[in-house]
């Protein structure tokens, strides 16, 4: 497993448009895609009403694990997930 973090840089935070397009990402990763934040159980992500339950807000940290051990499939999926909730 492979656990990188984030912030979120977008206004609205991980909500009803990045969440959706978060999953559908995730959707299609060939491995399951796990979030949230530090301390808390880690939610399926493919899902965007699991996402919705993280409360993820504009400055928030993430925690993104990647069931592989298969460092540069996790970059890919990683830097695409990245890009739909930073500016």
């Amino acid at each position: 497993m492979i656990i990188k973090e984030c912030v979120i840089t977008v206004k609205v935070g991980l909500h009803a448009r990045p969440a959706n397009e978060f999953s559908a990402i995730a959707k299609a990763a060939p491995f399951e895609v796990t979030v949230g934040k530090p301390g808390t159980p880690l939610v399926k992500a493919n899902s965007p009403l699991r996402l919705l339950t993280l409360k993820a807000h504009e400055g928030d940290t993430l925690n993104i694990a990647f069931a592989t051990d298969d460092e540069f499939a996790a970059n890919e999926v990683f830097e695409k997930l990245v890009a739909t909730i930073t500016e």
